[in-house]
């Protein structure tokens, strides 16, 4: 990613224009367009009336929080509803569904599904997160929160539909660890997940990439960055397979300029979101024969 940006810095200089202004100004206008063309701005449109201030959605990201962040924040939590709504047509004529968000950082998602499928739904929510002062937004938003670390849940038998985990197994150090408890130890049957899209994997740990030395969260880093084709693997091997996926790109599948604007966005940020609807599957986790006991 640094040296992608460093190219299109020097592009940009050489040619006598200010990076940053180019950069911001073709990033609005990609995902704009992007959110049209995934056919997700109505949807995002109606979450900025659910919840019209997501500014204190991550503890580090308010202080830095613009418009710019707040559009392309929005329309990755278009994305990820479309898929949790994908998720209820796995549940035909079942009117109460009980949702574990893993790693929710504010409660938002929960009150996103209330709010679009509480007409048809009975929906009861827990949010799980590591940090307390996660624990005390989402309770301040009258939504129920346990602390715990994802690698550690258990829920003690009780019943769940389906978890969703949002932006979260990149930023643990065993994500294996975490989806194999998680196959083991809980009821739920279904797991939707996204992760950033990437075409190769990586090591992200982009804090010591950038040699920052002041104290960083979970949520403020990235462990492993990988491929869709490797997380798949992972799941497998974990005990899940994937049911359902989807890429959402953050600029326009569009002939002749998406390579391009591939190019551009894989220079500071991601291409885009992989995001997964999974079920519970053993078929090969149970040939491993060495694994940590989950209790």
């Amino acid at each position: 990613m640094g040296e992608m940006k460093n190219i299109i810095k020097k592009l940009l200089n050489f040619i006598g224009v200010e990076p940053e202004k180019v950069r911001i100004m073709l990033s609005r206008w990609s995902i704009h367009a992007s959110l049209q063309n995934a056919k997700l701005y109505h949807l995002a449109e109606k979450l900025r009336r659910i919840v019209p201030d997501i500014s204190q959605q991550e503890n580090t990201e308010g202080k830095n929080f613009d418009d710019f962040i707040e559009l392309k924040r929005r329309a990755l939590q278009a994305f990820q509803c479309q898929l949790m709504l994908s998720m209820l047509n796995f549940f035909p004529g079942q009117k109460a569904i009980r949702v574990v968000d893993i790693g929710d950082s504010a409660g938002t998602h929960m009150l996103y599904l209330k709010a679009l499928a509480g007409d048809n739904y009975d929906i009861e929510t827990l949010s799980v997160n590591l940090d307390p002062r996660a624990i005390l937004k989402i309770e301040s938003r009258g939504l129920k929160a346990l602390l715990s670390r994802a690698e550690y849940l258990d829920l003690d038998d009780k019943n769940v539909d389906f978890f969703t985990a949002f932006q979260l197994l990149e930023h643990l150090h065993d994500p294996v660890k975490f989806l194999r408890n998680l196959a083991e130890k809980s009821n739920g049957n279904k797991l939707v997940v996204t992760v950033p899209y990437l075409r190769q994997s990586r090591v992200g740990l982009h804090g010591i990439r950038q040699k920052m030395t002041e104290e960083r969260f979970a949520e403020d880093e990235h462990i492993f960055e990988l491929s869709p084709n490797d997380w798949k693997l992972l799941m497998l091997h974990s005990g899940w397979k994937v049911i359902h996926s989807r890429i959402y790109y953050q600029y326009p599948r569009w002939p002749i300029v998406d390579d391009f604007l591939a190019f551009f966005w894989r220079g500071f940020d991601f291409e885009g979101f992989w995001g997964a609807i999974l079920e519970k599957d053993n078929s090969y986790s149970d040939f491993y024969r060495d694994w940590e006991k989950t209790s």
